[in-house]
Formats: C-alpha cells, structure tokens, sequence
C-alpha cells in the first residue's frame, strides 16, 4: 500500500514537471528560434529549482492546512498561519528565479525590473504556485469526500441492519407464542390433534432456526411454511374458520426474505376469529409471475377486545418498515372493506437490495 501510494505521488510531480519543462520551453522565443538542446538543458533544470517551492506548498496543504481546515474546531488562526505561508513560498519562488535560475542557470539577469512588471511577475508566480496546490487540494478532498461516503454508507447499513434484526427479534417470538397457544388449547381440550400439531410446530421452529437468518430463500420452501401454519391453525379451530387458499407461482426458484410474509397470515387467523359464534372466513391468493409477488389476505371482521385492535396494526407496520428496508419497489395496502379486512401486498422481486440493505423511503 506503501509503494502503491509512493508511485501515485511520483507520477503526480512526475506529470506535472513535464507540463512545466514544456511550457518553459515552447512559449520561449529564444527556444523557438534556436530550439538547442542546451536551452533545454536549462528549461529542465528551472523547472527542477522551482519545485524546491512547489513540494513543500503542495504538502503543507494536503499534511495540515486541508486537516486543520476539515475539523468542526477549525479558527480564524489557521486562515492567518495559511496567509504567511503563502507569502514566504511567493518570496522563496521569486528569490530562486532572481538569484539562482537567471544568474545561474540561464546566465542572463535583468538590470532594472519596472515596478508593474514586477507585480505581474508576483501574480504569475502565484498563480503558478496556486495552480499545482489547488489541484493537488482537489484530489485530496474528493478522496476525503469519497471516504466519507464509504463510512456513511457503512454506518448507515449497519444501522439498518440492527433495525431490521429488531424488527425480527419482535416478530419471531410474537409468532412463536402465537402458535404455543394455538397448541395450548388443544392440549387443553385433550385434541387428538395436538400430537400433530406439535410435529408441525418442530418443522415450524426447524425453519425459523436455521431459515430465518438468511438474506432469501426459496419462494417454495416459504410457502410450505405458511401452509403449514395454515394447517395448525385449522387444526386448532377445527370448523370455526372457512378458509380458501389459492397459489400460481411461474418460477419456483423466485426468492423472498424468510418469515416475512407469516405477519399477513397470522393476523387472518388472529383477528379472524373471536368473539363471534358464527365460523370466519379467510381468503389467501398468493401470485408469483413475471418476478412479481402479489399477495391478498382478506379475513371477516369479528368483535374483539380494544387492546387487540391497537396491537393489530404492529405487526403490519413491522413488515411495512421490513419491506422498506429491503425492496426498492413494493407496495403494501391494507384496510377495512365492509365486513372484512383486506390486505394487497405486491413486491417487485428484482428491486431487492440484497446486501446493501437501503431505506427505500429516502
């Protein structure tokens, strides 16, 4: 890394000492006219005597002036250190072409400067200098800028990825104990369901084990999950729910996050039975085609406890804010149509982050 960074700093004085030779030669009318190789000769070594001046300008404004000047503890002193120095660099790059380049290298100085001539010559000089520092300082600070990003950009995906870890940690277990009723109650009525039911729950838990941890997993092992969850719950409520399931998937390999569709399904049972003697109705229609996922949940409407219709919306904010952090293009609706709750879920599946989690309402 060393010498890569070595190389990069050679090759900059490198190209533009090149610039500086060739433009000290061919805006000469003296080489122009006579363009000999000890015109050149001199060329090449007035331009090596000026960058005894342009070294250390370039490096005290990447080594402190462009550190001193990024800090939120930045004053009004380094704005005055930063004058000074650019004074003392002026005077240096004239004092080397007065005293050594004209009488030495070139062998020709002259006798009285007029004083407007000379200030020209002060502004040329710095400009000079100021060229070679302000694109030195350019590249130093969109590498500064680039760097930045990078560790926004980390920041930020590690903080989106602890959110959406919370939002499975709250998910999970809500589930789980869900279902834990659901067997608690037919152990209770001493079911000969509840042997069933608990090997379900084994496959339930193998998959939120060892599944629920990955970026994807195949649309059809997800859906084996939620049938089975389907079927636990219709075990648990025997005929008190009528449900209607429909499926058509045109590519089995599609792709989806683990467990993020359960919410959808466990809500349907959950606030689709109740207080109400009459058996609920629940509809599922899940649609995979063309790399799209539309999912519809439509369950009756039942009388139920204050504090449940409040909890209701948690889980659905949950996998609204899961949906946000992991698809670019999605579109969630839910509400209430007449007796029943409907839920319309489409996913572009190609707009998947994949492991640079985003919040796509940014």
């Amino acid at each position: 890394m060393q010498y890569k960074r070595l190389f990069t700093h050679l090759g900059f004085w490198m190209f533009f000492y090149c610039i500086g030779v060739y433009n000290e030669l061919f805006l000469s009318a003296s080489f122009l006219s006579d363009p000999s190789p000890g015109l050149a000769l001199r060329g090449f070594i007035a331009q090596l005597c000026l960058l005894a001046v342009k070294v250390p300008a370039v490096y005290y404004v990447l080594l402190r002036f462009i550190p001193l000047w990024v800090k939120p503890s930045s004053n009004k002193s380094m704005y005055i250190e930063g004058g000074l120095v650019v004074l003392l660099l002026l005077a240096m790059y004239r004092l080397i072409i007065h005293f050594v380049i004209w009488p030495y290298v070139y062998e020709s100085s002259p006798d009285h400067i007029p004083v407007f001539s000379f200030v020209a010559r002060l502004f040329y000089s710095l400009l000079d200098i100021f060229q070679i520092v302000g694109i030195a300082a350019a590249i130093k600070l969109f590498k500064l800028r680039l760097s930045a990003v990078a560790k926004e950009k980390k920041l930020i995906k590690q903080k989106l990825e602890s959110e959406m870890n919370q939002l499975k940690a709250q998910l999970n277990p809500h589930f789980l104990f869900n279902t834990l009723n659901s067997i608690y109650v037919l152990a209770r009525n001493k079911s000969d369901l509840a042997p069933e039911s608990v090997m379900r729950l084994s496959k339930l838990l193998r998959y939120m084990v060892y599944e629920s941890n990955k970026q994807l997993t195949g649309i059809e092992e997800e859906l084996k999950i939620i049938k089975d969850y389907m079927e636990l719950q219709q075990l648990r409520f025997a005929n008190g729910i009528n449900l209607k399931y429909k499926e058509e998937i045109d590519n089995k390999s599609e792709q989806i996050p683990p467990l993020m569709l359960l919410p959808l399904i466990e809500n349907a049972y959950k606030f689709g039975t109740g207080l109400s003697t009459e058996p609920g109705n629940i509809v599922i229609s899940i649609v995979v085609l063309k790399g799209h996922f539309h999912l519809r949940a439509i369950n009756t409407i039942v009388a139920e406890p204050m504090n449940q219709k409040t909890q209701k919306g948690i889980g659905l904010r949950n996998l609204q804010r899961q949906l946000e952090l992991t698809y670019s293009d999605f579109k969630l609706e839910y509400g209430i149509k007449g007796k029943d709750f409907v839920v319309n879920l489409s996913i572009n599946l190609s707009s998947y982050a994949g492991f640079e989690l985003f919040d796509s309402r940014r």
